[in-house]
């Protein structure tokens, strides 16, 4: 590649888009790349500030450009439930094709962006993206790129996509309330309206809402109604902390297959009980911090319940990084 004098360029091809931007009015591009250079377009391109034009050389065997490279980039990241936007000044976007949850392999991005000058960008793993939503931009730094940069990332990528949605597919959900004075309506259960927005949000309806007293052996039995109702996640609202009248986690612990955590490290909401039943519904002990505050870990751990997200326990111990919600 090489650089020629504007006034010399007729004839040649442009090898990259150019764009014009005028501050606060337009940003556009009135060149494409492949548009052969006429004497009608030298006034135009010097009003651009284009003094100079890169043409190919016979050398530049080896090296991909820019459009390449990017193309290369989302055929090797972009997964289900997404497609390619157009091409526009060598960048190709993913956009997701459904409603759901984001989901980035970051080892594998950190891997191929540590290569050299290719980029694979993304929104954060585990965002909630509805149809439409851009999710990530590939691109190179320079115009051209030595090819096997390209052929080094394929062999981190293996084959196996980056990126992927996974879409919103538990729909029903049921919550059991615990506490004697609701139960016995001396004060108002402020749980529930929270919950069901916040899950309204997700296209999530309540099939099941049972109100208990602080017992473990009621509290295990509301949970199996609820289950039985048809609820694809389990709520489980009041007596969440370390006073001893809590018993909701030994509840959820007793009727659970499996405990992946109680106590995650995000602020507010730390006191959250993460369950699940052996045919893999989940179980939520919810913190009272949900009432007071938003975000909260319950926000944090809503969306993955609904893309039937599965949560481990190295997950919860990563969500300490970026866990301070305010």
């Amino acid at each position: 590649m090489k650089s020629i004098r504007t006034q010399d360029a007729v004839g040649h091809a442009l090898i990259h888009d150019l764009v014009r931007i005028v501050i606060g009015e337009v940003k556009d591009t009135p060149f494409r790349r492949g548009h052969v250079i006429t004497e009608e377009d030298i006034p135009k391109l010097l009003d651009l500030g284009k003094e100079h034009i890169f043409v190919m050389e016979p050398e530049d065997e080896g090296f991909l450009h820019e459009e390449d490279v990017a193309r290369a980039l989302y055929n090797m990241a972009g997964g289900e439930n997404m497609h390619d936007g157009p091409m526009a000044q060598g960048k190709i976007e993913a956009i997701a094709d459904v409603d759901g949850l984001f989901k980035v392999d970051v080892d594998r991005l950190h891997a191929i962006n540590s290569i050299g000058e290719l980029t694979i960008v993304t929104r954060f793993n585990n965002t909630p993206v509805k149809v439409g939503d851009k999710l990530a931009g590939m691109r190179c730094i320079p115009l051209l790129l030595e090819e096997q940069q390209v052929e080094d990332a394929k062999k981190i990528a293996n084959g196996k996509p980056l990126l992927h949605v996974k879409p919103f597919v538990r729909k029903t959900m049921g919550i059991v309330t615990t506490g004697s004075e609701v139960f016995e309506g001396r004060i108002k259960d402020a749980f529930t309206p929270i919950i069901e927005e916040r899950c309204a949000e997700f296209g999530v309806n309540k099939v099941a809402h049972e109100i208990v007293t602080d017992n473990t052996d009621d509290i295990v039995a509301a949970i199996d109604k609820v289950k039985a109702a048809g609820a694809d996640i389990i709520f489980c609202t009041g007596g969440m902390s370390v006073d001893p009248d809590d018993l909701t986690p030994g509840a959820i612990k007793r009727y659970a297959d499996r405990v992946v955590t109680y106590g995650l490290p995000v602020l507010p909401g730390s006191m959250v009980c993460i369950a699940y039943c052996a045919d893999g519904t989940p179980i939520l002990g919810v913190p009272g911090g949900v009432l007071f505050s938003k975000p909260t870990a319950f926000d944090e751990i809503l969306p993955r319940l609904v893309a039937n997200d599965e949560i481990t326990k190295e997950d919860c111990i990563r969500m300490g990084h970026g866990g301070f919600l305010g």
